[in-house]
């Protein structure tokens, strides 16, 4: 059976003669007999039957057209839906991302994003900047704001410099220094992140290099919880420059290794051999365009040295 044959049935019932709907359909009234008489043969059973010099349903023609043109409705649905798809109008999307990239970065894109397409549902899947590379590579998410080792097989684009920041309260002695080098952490309480978090491994990083064993007091998984504990003097918390400091009464330093900011770029990535759909694609541009203009930590570009862009990537277009 095919659509056609449907809707042959169904102008033939409306016309009430075989001559009307054909001149309607616009094809030759024998190719309309055809295809009506190819349907009863597929159902079985009779469709018209003659009532003087026109036709008139059958008790199973009447039963079936109502249910046929349900059906019609349902695919002419399907097919608007289709076409919503295509445009990336409708669909599910699933992000991944750290906790402070969902709070200081998603939250604010996805209010705009969504008012322009309502009917784009979002899944957000948190996960430590270094790991979210992997919830793409699993395929649990469609993309995923990572911090990059330079090791994986996905396809991006750059979005921003991620810098690590020693935050302290107002009082402590370093507080006034526009910058810090990792060596004048050496003697420091700190509080970390706990591993897996892109900011924890480059300090570690950093610190075997410089021979700096760091005096840990605190490894947490939220930023903020140390960031309330640097703000009573407490120590000295090493946080991403993703976090978002509210109105806390706090200082925070870029750090520095021999001179050069510690920090990498934060990406926007996806599985190479995954198909980007309409709404996957604008949701890449819209959040690049985003972070252009705006992104967290920009107030501290002129206070350090620049972090090095990526020098190139699997792919820097969806």
């Amino acid at each position: 059976m095919e659509l056609r044959h449907l809707r042959y049935f169904i102008a033939v019932a409306e016309a009430g003669t075989f001559s009307r709907a054909a001149a309607r359909l616009r094809i030759t009234q024998p190719a309309l007999w055809r295809q009506v008489h190819d349907l009863e043969g597929e159902l079985g059973v009779r469709l018209f039957e003659r009532a003087g010099r026109g036709i008139r349903l059958t008790s199973a023609g009447e039963g079936l057209v109502d249910r046929s043109r349900e059906l019609l409705d349902g695919v002419g649905q399907l097919a608007e839906h289709a076409q919503a798809i295509r445009s990336g109008d409708v669909g599910t999307l699933r992000v991944g991302g750290s906790p402070q990239v969902i709070q200081s970065v998603l939250a604010p894109f996805l209010a705009r994003y969504l008012k322009s397409r309502p009917g784009v549902d979002v899944h957000l899947v948190e996960e430590g900047g270094m790991r979210t590379a992997g919830l793409v590579e699993r395929g649990e998410v469609h993309l995923a704001l990572a911090l990059r080792r330079g090791d994986d097989h996905l396809e991006g684009r750059p979005l921003f410099p991620v810098r690590a920041l020693a935050a302290m309260a107002p009082s402590h002695p370093l507080a006034h220094r526009k910058t810090l080098e990792v060596i004048d952490l050496r003697n420091e309480r700190l509080l970390l992140l706990r591993q897996g978090f892109g900011t924890r491994e480059m300090f570690d990083g950093a610190c075997r290099i410089a021979h700096v064993h760091p005096r840990v007091v605190l490894e947490a998984g939220d930023p903020q919880s140390m960031l309330a504990l640097a703000e009573t003097g407490l120590g000295v918390a090493i946080v991403p420059s993703t976090v978002r400091f509210n109105d806390r009464r706090i200082r925070a330093a870029p750090i520095l290794h021999a001179g050069a900011s510690l920090g990498m770029w934060a990406w926007v990535v996806w599985g190479p051999r995954r198909f980007l759909t309409a709404h996957a694609r604008s949701f890449i541009d819209g959040l690049v365009d985003h972070t252009r203009r705006i992104y967290p930590g920009r107030k501290f570009e002129r206070r350090a040295p620049p972090v090095p862009r990526p020098i190139s990537a699997q792919g820097t277009s969806p």
